[in-house]
């Protein structure tokens, strides 16, 4: 069996009365998607009393999977949210669908935690005005960084002094691939073994072109800068590509995605661009998938995050982060 995604974000929100308002425990967790990411969260979960999946969204049910689900996977959208759940969690490549799912249930009074920063970075206005309308929590520390709190630490800085730019290695699968070129593996090479890590889509494009890293420097801008600050933001991109892989093969250096925001007097500037790491002052050439950011405050003083960027793991430990946040809002009596 396999779900026929919308190409819309329409979705019927009598699906959704089967999704309690109500909190109990353990959290009740309705699951879209199971790929590397949602394989890894239940993996995580398993034996935890805290946390129960009670659905699990897929495209494809008989495609097999590393991890067993704990509950029957389905394509349906209707028998995925008819299991009463206290919060969604998306990690669905399919951001369109994403999108659909978390705005109805937040409009429900179901929380949503997101993986996918192009969910939220596109239809940020439309999630948080369901996530009032349904006094529910939206949460997506899991779309900036993984296991590096990026969107925490520019939150953290910003409540000291106003935020003056973010510089970040923000897109853990061209990391790697830097990297690996770096130790002199061809870029094709390269991919395929980020592919197999789980690093990289079987599409690297949004990787490669650096929209991943808009999107995410969208989130950044509206977590340092605020929604009104940041809407409209334009990035400039510059795209990893054989050729530019093969100049950065040749230059004998290790290079690196740099992905800047600052404030101007004009107004938010932000690129997203292939540099040398030796002209990277703020960060480090970080190793392997890890991701990391540095924010700057008005005052000089510099935040720092660290930690893996891309994978299973890293994403899933973010997403519980995240589970954690709502169970406290639920303990609190509120949203």
């Amino acid at each position: 069996m396999k779900l026929a995604f919308p190409d819309d974000d329409t979705l019927s929100v009598s699906a959704l009365t089967g999704l309690a308002a109500a909190p109990q425990r353990p959290l009740r967790i309705a699951l879209a998607g199971y790929g590397h990411v949602g394989q890894a969260l239940a993996a995580r979960l398993a034996g935890d009393p805290a946390y129960r999946i009670v659905s699990i969204l897929v495209r494809d049910t008989a495609r097999p999977r590393a991890f067993a689900p704990p509950v029957p996977l389905t394509a349906s959208v209707d028998h995925f949210l008819y299991p009463e759940a206290d919060v969604l969690v998306d990690v669905l490549s399919c951001h369109k669908t994403g999108a659909a799912l978390a705005s109805r249930c937040l409009a429900m009074g179901v929380h949503a935690v997101s993986a996918s920063k192009r969910a939220v970075s596109t239809r940020y206005e439309a999630l948080t005005g369901a996530a009032r309308a349904g006094a529910a929590k939206l949460l997506y520390g899991a779309a900036v960084g993984g296991a590096a709190p990026v969107l925490e630490t520019v939150a953290a800085a910003r409540q000291v002094s106003p935020v003056v730019e973010v510089a970040g290695i923000l897109n853990g699968t061209v990391n790697y691939l830097l990297d690996r070129l770096a130790r002199g593996c061809p870029f094709e090479a390269a991919l395929v073994d980020a592919r197999l890590a789980g690093f990289a889509e079987e599409d690297p494009s949004e990787d490669l072109t650096g929209a991943d890293a808009a999107a995410k420097l969208r989130l950044i801008a509206i977590e340092a800068f605020g929604p009104e600050a940041a809407a409209g933001l334009k990035v400039e991109t510059e795209t990893l590509d054989a050729a530019k892989a093969a100049a950065i093969a040749a230059s004998g250096e290790r290079w690196v995605q740099l992905a800047r925001l600052r404030r101007t007097a004009e107004g938010l500037e932000a690129r997203v661009t292939l540099a040398r790491a030796a002209n990277v002052r703020a960060l480090p050439a970080l190793p392997d998938e890890w991701n990391g950011a540095a924010v700057t405050t008005e005052d000089g003083r510099v935040f720092r995050c660290l930690g893996r960027g891309a994978g299973g793991a890293p994403t899933s430990e973010a997403i519980v982060a995240d589970l954690v946040r709502v169970r406290a809002a639920i303990a609190a009596g509120g949203a």
